[in-house]
């Protein structure tokens, strides 16, 4: 799918991106994650992503951590008007060229069961199941199942 955003910037993550992120989440109705956490990530946990902007204005986000031979896909978020486009894919595949650069072994992330859009996007781009995580979200009436999913880029790789 080529992506149909015209003027699509993808740009690095940085400290001074917090609010945008934060108004992306809220926009999105996800959880919002708190200013002093996003900083830290970025500043001190090992954080990175990266944000797409149309016309200066930000429209998307994705969000990552390093552990060793990994990513952590923590989250990502599009505008709703800006659905459909490309946009999700775009900044995927932004990480994508830092992980074949960096010789990392696998993508994974957590997703809820019920996220049946998120899951279809995932694997579109070539996530596999892992195993579901049994009670992992809470939810307003007590808990809700995560599916675990990775993406590996280099199978042989022997993890430590």
């Amino acid at each position: 799918m080529v992506c149909k955003e015209k003027n699509l910037v993808i740009e690095r993550i940085d400290k001074n991106n917090i609010l945008s992120i934060q108004n992306i989440q809220r926009v999105c109705e996800e959880p919002v994650w708190g200013a002093s956490s996003l900083f830290h990530l970025l500043d001190k946990g090992s954080g990175y992503g990266y944000l797409a902007k149309q016309s200066r204005n930000i429209i998307g986000y994705i969000l990552l951590r390093s552990l060793n031979n990994e990513e952590e896909l923590l989250s990502l978020g599009v505008l709703k008007s800006n659905r459909r486009n490309g946009v999700a894919k775009r900044l995927f595949y932004e990480v994508e060229r830092d992980v074949i650069k960096k010789n990392i072994y696998r993508i994974f992330l957590e997703v809820r069961v019920e996220n049946n859009a998120a899951i279809c996007f995932y694997k579109l781009i070539g996530f596999k199941k892992v195993k579901v995580l049994k009670n992992y979200y809470r939810a307003d009436i007590g808990h809700e199942d995560g599916l675990l999913l990775s993406k590996v880029y280099f199978d042989d790789y022997k993890l430590s």
